[in-house]
């Protein structure tokens, strides 16, 4: 039952990407950032974002891809390991396991930006240390010699720009899902798959690890999360 769920919604998510038809926002409508100290982007956000088509000018912009205003934020923030706690913060959107009311677009976005910028989380920096911050003190500069395609000027204000893009991001996913799919049905699917495949996801490979390699003098570990590494 729940794998046909998935096929059906799957195939819902394809048809809205490449046919949205009148489904297509063509105006994303801007929120200003909490005050953090970071350079103003009202300019960018009006003559860069503001007017963009959120599928065909937006989701499928390669170049939003090449400069990591997408990523890196993503990266960062999307699942939050944190001490004293088996669970791990994640940030409000539909690609993690997220798993509170995400049925509107406002109820997300109190809680995106109460995640960003008000919640403090305590993340694990050996053994025995950690660090209290907000996500949004996570985030690091997208550098343009990493990266050629982002411009001078995004790259000195690749911190306010990278957030804002990973917030219409994510906004365009929750109003995608409550368009395509009845709220209470994306979001128990969405529950069953993160229980089944996601939060036993450490103690399977730990456990794999142990069975198989326990032998081993070396195992090669590639792009982890930080709970195989501290």
């Amino acid at each position: 039952m729940m794998i046909h769920g998935m096929k059906r919604s799957w195939v819902d998510v394809e048809k809205f990407l490449e046919e949205p038809g009148e489904k297509e926002i063509r105006k994303v409508e801007g929120q200003k950032m909490a005050e953090v100290g970071w350079p103003d982007i009202t300019d960018y956000w009006k003559n860069e974002l503001k007017n963009r088509k959120i599928i065909s000018e937006f989701m499928k912009d390669p170049l939003l891809g090449s400069k990591r205003l997408i990523s890196m934020p993503d990266r960062v923030t999307n699942t939050i390991n944190v001490v004293d706690s088996d669970e791990p913060v994640c940030r409000p959107t539909v690609i993690n396991m997220y798993s509170e009311d995400l049925s509107n677009l406002d109820t997300w976005f109190d809680k995106w930006t109460s995640f960003m910028f008000k919640n403090s989380v305590r993340i694990p920096i050996s053994e025995t240390e950690f660090e209290e911050t907000v996500p949004y003190k996570m985030l690091q500069p997208i550098s343009k010699a990493k990266y050629p395609d982002i411009t001078e000027d995004e790259a000195a204000r690749s911190l306010p720009i990278q957030t804002l893009c990973g917030a219409i991001f994510d906004a365009i996913l929750v109003h995608m899902m409550n368009t395509i799919v009845e709220p209470p049905v994306w979001q128990g699917l969405k529950k069953k798959m993160v229980e089944n495949l996601n939060k036993q996801k450490v103690p399977h490979t730990v456990e794999i690890l142990k069975r198989s390699y326990s032998g081993s003098d070396i195992i090669a570990l590639q792009e982890v999360s930080s709970s195989f590494v501290i």
